[in-house]
């Protein structure tokens, strides 16, 4: 499933992903960690496995998504 689909077919989910994706920044930040896609597919990931509410999981999954087209799209080789 490729981002653009989830996010034509679930607009109201835009929000809760511009959230996790924000509060992934910041996490990934205190931390230390450079800012990059890597880093916060990394984070991302490893929280989704932390993740309990089935409405989270789905919003968790879709910047997942957001993240892993952009680095498709726009990472380098």
């Amino acid at each position: 499933m490729k981002s653009e689909d989830t996010l034509d077919w679930y607009p109201a989910q835009l929000p809760p992903v511009k959230i996790i994706l924000g509060e992934a920044v910041l996490a990934v930040g205190k931390q230390g960690r450079p800012i990059n896609t890597r880093t916060l597919l990394d984070y991302l990931q490893v929280m989704q496995d932390k993740q309990k509410r089935r409405d989270n999981k789905i919003a968790m999954q879709t910047a997942i998504e957001v993240l892993r087209d952009n680095q498709r799209t726009n990472g380098r080789c």
